[in-house]
């Protein structure tokens, strides 16, 4: 089976903070990158549409070919999957999407929130941040290294609050 990388995004909007937030694995489960970073405040999915064109830029400038997308929006799926949706009020930020997509061997799959909890704590600590940032796994924030390490092994979250 020839080496892939799974990405993984989400977005967060709150009354007064947005971000962004993905991480890339490798096939093994080892983080590769993550990332984060703030918006302006704004709709849920230009959020959401933010962290998939984002992780694409890096998978991109990185080399990386092969991409299982798994994201906890169905709605941006439907959107990357079918031209015939349309929202003029993105249509530049989608266009660079599926520009971005047709250079990559990729899949992309709908993902609970539960399944998605990495990518959805990350995206409210990214809503905070004061500008981009990446991180490695050597600087990983705390809080995400005991989650990787579930999805790694693949047990199941257990949703709390």
């Amino acid at each position: 089976m020839p080496p892939f990388f799974k990405l993984n995004t989400d977005g967060s909007v709150d009354i007064s903070f947005a971000g962004f937030w993905g991480i890339i694995h490798d096939n093994f489960g080892q983080v590769i990158v993550d990332y984060a970073g703030p918006l302006s405040p704004c709709k849920i999915l230009f959020s959401e549409l933010m962290g998939l064109i984002k992780s694409l830029y890096i998978c991109n400038n990185r080399g990386f070919i092969d991409i299982e997308i798994e994201v906890d929006s169905l709605l941006l799926i439907q959107i990357i999957k079918n031209v015939d949706v349309f929202y003029t009020q993105f249509f530049y930020i989608i266009r660079k999407i599926r520009m971005a997509l047709s250079t990559l061997n990729y899949t992309i799959k709908h993902i609970f929130r539960e399944g998605n909890t990495c990518a959805d704590c990350m995206a409210k600590l990214g809503s905070r941040l004061e500008e981009d940032m990446e991180f490695g796994i050597d600087n990983l924030p705390h809080i995400l290294k005991g989650l990787v390490n579930l999805d790694k092994i693949g047990l199941p979250y257990i949703r709390s609050g």
